[in-house]
């Protein structure tokens, strides 16, 4: 790829704008299927938005795009008929039932990994009736329990969808949600815990909540008998995601036992006031507490900060419950790692003199659009949601100076080191 440094040429940047037609003419469903080879998901959309939130150039985000879309997606037949064109709303005729799928049809969708076309025009007819945050208010609230689904990428896809903006966009977020629904939500208890009784969650507790989990006896065996029965070994998906399969709410694919195990050692911590700034701080903490650069993590990372962009159009009781759900996926994520190098020591001790060894953030982003050989675009958007995230001021799991050193932490370490799946 090359270094991209300055020149006496002027570069061309994209506005957000920009990147939605340029994205949509050469990039969305109608050229590229949301997966490739089976199961995998298309970052394409992340990549390009956190390149773009970077400061790149337009030459360099078309060259990662083009690059990215070469080698790994599958082409749409271009025959095939757009789904989302054939949901235009007709206001003078009915003739859309005939292809748009009824709401029941959809529910029976809901998590099977079948029919995206038909995910999708349901989706861009909701989207043309009532706007996009009128169709993320109405469907996000049945879906977000469901954000674990696809390794958290059907999420993910809708988070910088929704970032970016662009009906199309969001409607394929929501399609894609849809899809890859997998339940990590607790059913609803008759008597819940008195918030008063339970502890804060704060970073001591948390590091000995991580020591305590990682590499669980039970939860791990739990998993692997779970991953032997028919309803997860028939599943055409990666062994990771089949894993998460097992630690879910799935009736029939799920362990029920260590699921509640889970969820009753969460439901010790309150968790009640956690928004977008502390779920980053306690993705980005806990993926410096790590000493390899673990992409399972990484994808806490980008979850906490996709759940961010949408939080605001939930309702009170809805989102608090689906940090909830994010919190008992993350850990679930953890406990299947199998982590063996994690610090036994808060990263954050005397953080003023680690900070102090660190490039600033200019020069973090100028190594980061620098970096050759098209890098993996997981580097992109963890040095992205972490440079966003060190402008915060609030002080919730970390300080700000805490914040200010695990940002560039985190955003140094994904630069610097080969990403390894344990």
């Amino acid at each position: 790829m090359g270094s991209h440094s300055s020149t006496t040429t002027i570069q061309k940047h994209f506005t957000a704008q920009d990147l939605q037609h340029e994205w949509i003419d050469r990039y969305s469903t109608k050229k590229f299927h949301m997966e490739y080879s089976g199961y995998l998901s298309n970052h394409l959309l992340h990549g390009v938005v956190a390149l773009h939130e970077l400061g790149a150039t337009k030459d360099q985000i078309d060259d990662f795009a083009e690059h990215y879309a070469k080698t790994k997606l599958e082409p749409v037949p271009s025959e095939h008929e757009d789904p989302y064109e054939v949901a235009a709303v007709d206001e003078i005729s009915s003739n859309q039932d005939a292809v748009v799928p009824s709401a029941e049809r959809v529910q029976k969708l809901l998590g099977q990994r079948q029919d995206f076309d038909a995910l999708l025009a349901f989706y861009a007819h909701e989207v043309k009736l009532l706007g996009t945050d009128g169709a993320v208010k109405k469907h996000l609230p049945a879906l977000v329990g469901g954000l674990s689904g696809a390794l958290l990428h059907g999420f993910i896809q809708f988070g910088y969808a929704y970032h970016i903006g662009g009906d199309r966009l969001i409607a394929e977020g929501l399609a894609y949600f849809h899809f890859s629904y997998l339940s990590f939500d607790q059913p609803k208890k008759q008597e819940e815990t008195p918030t008063g009784s339970k502890k804060a969650f704060t970073r001591d507790e948390a590091t000995k909540l991580a020591h305590a989990l990682k590499s669980h006896e039970f939860i791990l065996r739990e998993m692997h008998e779970h991953l032997q029965g028919k309803a997860i070994t028939e599943l055409t998906i990666g062994l990771f995601q089949k894993k998460l399969n097992a630690l879910s709410a799935h009736p029939e694919r799920g362990s029920k036992a260590a699921f509640e195990l889970i969820s009753g050692t969460l439901d010790q911590y309150d968790l009640s006031k956690v928004n977008g700034n502390f779920a980053i701080d306690f993705a980005l903490w806990l993926y410096t507490m790590i000493e390899h650069n673990d992409l399972v993590i990484v994808h806490a990372v980008t979850s906490a900060w996709s759940l961010k962009q949408l939080e605001h159009l939930l309702d009170h009781d809805d989102r608090v419950r689906a940090w909830k759900v994010w919190f008992q996926v993350a850990t679930s994520a953890f406990i299947l790692q199998e982590v063996s190098d994690l610090s036994a020591n808060d990263i954050c001790d005397q953080y003023e003199a680690k900070l102090a060894s660190l490039d600033p953030w200019q020069e973090i982003i100028h190594r980061t659009l620098a970096l050759q050989d098209y890098p993996d675009e997981h580097v992109y958007k963890v040095v992205q949601v972490a440079h966003e995230h060190a402008k915060v001021h609030d002080d919730g799991f970390l300080s700000s100076g805490e914040r200010a050193f695990v940002t560039r932490q985190a955003a140094t370490k994904v630069i610097e080191q080969d990403f390894q799946i344990i």
